[in-house]
């Protein structure tokens, strides 16, 4: 029995260093406290990566997999994302400022804390995802779908929720000064203020 359990240790280890084996693309190195500025990454599959604390400013990431990765606490100001399926990858305290994340999948993300004014987010999937405490200042979320989103908390103010749907969304606490809403969906919104907001429900 000890043989046995001693195999299944080694299997173990064997499972995890290759789980965690670093790969070198276009020069950089795709592990945590990495620092490519400005690196090609686009198109690769980088699904359950771990690239938190990175420094990956100005990096093209258009139309790669990020889904299920790790990418916390990381340098990402004007990065282009678009395009890039990042669904369920954890961007919370990631920076970024004025980057392009036009039309990239960001369901189930975890983007709480995170610093992204000026950023584009047209036409982004942000279905239940987490931006609370994120700071959203000037961001464009033209017909962005936002379904079941949490906003709780966060910085909207002057950004563009032009058709911006945000059906089921929870805003309680969000600051909204200035921000556009021209034809911003609201059906069972929870509004800044707590009160419920279905104007825009199908009737």
């Amino acid at each position: 029995m000890k043989i046995i359990a001693s195999w299944s240790v080694i299997l173990a280890l064997l499972f995890v260093s290759i789980a965690e084996a670093r790969q070198t693309i276009n020069g950089c190195e795709i592990k945590r406290r990495t620092s490519c500025p400005g690196v090609n990454l686009s198109g690769m599959n980088l699904t359950r990566s771990n690239l938190s604390n990175s420094n990956l400013e100005g990096a093209n990431f258009s139309g790669t997999d990020l889904s299920a990765n790790k990418i916390a606490d990381t340098n990402l100001t004007n990065a282009n994302l678009s395009g890039a399926n990042l669904s369920g990858t954890i961007l919370s305290l990631s920076y970024l400022s004025n980057a392009n994340l036009s039309r990239a999948n960001l369901a189930k993300a975890d983007l709480s804390q995170s610093t992204l004014p000026g950023a584009n987010l047209r036409e982004a999937n942000l279905a239940d995802a987490n931006l609370s405490l994120a700071n959203l200042k000037g961001a464009d979320l033209t017909d962005a779908g936002a379904t079941g989103a949490a906003f709780i908390m966060a910085n909207l103010t002057s950004a563009n929720l032009t058709r911006t749907n945000l059906t089921e969304a929870k805003l309680v606490g969000s600051d909204m000064r200035d921000a556009i809403l021209e034809g911003t969906i609201f059906c069972r919104t929870t509004m800044p203020d707590r009160s419920i907001n279905n104007s825009g429900c199908k009737k």
